[in-house]
């Protein structure tokens, strides 16, 4: 049976998660759903409120990967950028994105309310500036989102004021996005799966997917002990695509990011750290994200790696990047660190589409998961119901490039283009 890593987030569930039995025999649905975490939950959830019988399977526990280990951050936009995606592609595209970007957010208080989730949900996120240019990015940002897409959630903070709003004085000014927020995505999740379960969707864990065959009559969906044949599936497997063999694969990059959390925080500490209780994300390359628990404890991301030889190197990394955001947590306790995989796209918008009438997908969400996962489901549902959507089609309009150099040169390559962003950020370029 597998257990989750060692995380805060696993040592801070407040009731025990219920198991579900591995996939055995020969089972039949409308629809099979590949992928335990919230993208694969989302699509269960809102195909069996539409009447379909649903089926999904997890190769390890349900919110095993990126699911239950994020940094719990919420945000709409993607990562490419609204405005980029205008220039290219047009406002009417632009509009239809960040309209379904803040569906994204929107979401998450829906389903919490709706299913009555416990999660430690809080309002409120400041994007830092760690350089005058980026700050000064920062706020033409906020004016062309106010101006244009009537965003009115943002405010322009500056060097004092975001010192104040995050403890630190590391940074330049910042944006305080009051539509932003976190959550315990562990926790969320297992609501996500109950909320499934009480709709009648069968979760299988334990239960890795070997091969797909496509037939005339249907899907036919084969693990290591059982097999299900379906009308269709939905694969939302994210980093974990390995051995699908879908012709996706090479649309994505597998990223791993290191999280670290501390004891609690003192008492007089913790009224000047994150007063306010809002997350906090950076303009670094390899971008800090943090934030605190429902415990008072910092919970700090940062540290992304393209390899999985330097582990080591990489957990010392995200307690020196804590280090020099926080120096008076120098000798605060590390109790907690964990990694684990997310996956990227060459431009950071998540990839939501369809193979052929039976098979659809949504993977690369590029650090913009937490939102962007719950609407992904949502629209592969409605596709599924209702054939090809608007938002299917707006997805399809973003094109998505393989990465350079197949299989075998693509880790190199990203490695040595990372690096090099990492110096221009040490330089404040």
């Amino acid at each position: 049976m597998s257990l989750y890593p060692d995380s805060y987030y696993a040592a801070s569930l407040d009731k025990s998660k219920t198991s579900s039995s591995t996939l055995n025999e020969e089972h039949s649905c409308d629809l099979c759903v590949i992928g335990g975490g919230f993208t694969g939950l989302s699509t269960a959830i809102e195909s069996a409120k539409k009447g379909l019988n649903v089926i999904l399977l997890e190769q390890n526990i349900i919110g095993w990967g990126a699911s239950g280990r994020n940094g719990g951050q919420i945000w709409n936009d993607v990562a490419w950028g609204i405005d980029v995606i205008e220039k290219k592609y047009g406002e009417s595209l632009a509009m239809k994105m960040w309209n379904i970007s803040q569906s994204a957010v929107d979401l998450i208080d829906e389903r919490i309310a709706e299913f009555e989730i416990n999660c430690d949900k809080k309002n409120g996120g400041i994007h830092a500036a760690t350089s005058a240019k980026k700050m000064k990015e920062y706020e033409n940002d906020s004016i062309y989102k106010r101006n244009k897409y009537g965003y009115e959630q943002l405010e322009i903070l500056d060097r004092k004021e975001v010192s104040v709003e995050i403890g630190s004085k590391l940074y330049y000014g910042g944006i305080l996005d009051r539509g932003a927020g976190h959550l315990h995505p562990l926790k969320y999740c297992l609501g996500l799966m109950e909320a499934a379960q009480k709709l009648g969707v069968q979760c299988f864990e334990n239960s890795c997917v070997v091969k797909v065959n496509q037939h005339s009559s249907g899907i036919e969906v084969l693990t290591k002990q059982g097999k299900i044949k379906s009308k269709k599936i939905a694969v939302c497997c994210n980093a974990y695509l390995d051995g699908l063999e879908l012709g996706i694969e090479n649309k994505i990059m597998p990223c791993e990011t290191y999280i670290v959390c501390t004891e609690p925080l003192d008492e007089a500490i913790q009224n000047t750290i994150l007063p306010n209780n809002y997350c906090v994300s950076d303009t670094n390359f390899d971008l800090n994200y943090y934030r605190l628990s429902s415990s008072k404890r910092m919970i700090f991301g940062g540290a992304v790696g393209y390899s999985l030889k330097n582990v080591e190197g990489l957990k010392k990394r995200t307690k020196r990047q804590l280090d020099k955001v926080y120096p008076q947590l120098v000798n605060h306790k590390i109790e907690y660190i964990w990694g684990g995989l997310i996956a990227i796209t060459v431009n950071r918008v998540p990839d939501i589409g369809m193979l052929n009438d039976n098979i659809y997908y949504a993977h690369g969400f590029s650090g913009h998961g937490v939102a962007f996962t719950g609407i992904a489901g949502k629209i592969i549902s409605e596709g599924i119901i209702n054939g090809k959507t608007s938002e299917l089609e707006a997805f399809e309009k973003i094109k998505h490039k393989n990465f350079p150099g197949g299989r075998l040169f693509r880790m190199p390559l990203l490695v040595t283009i990372s690096a090099m962003q990492r110096m221009m950020d040490v330089f404040n370029v």
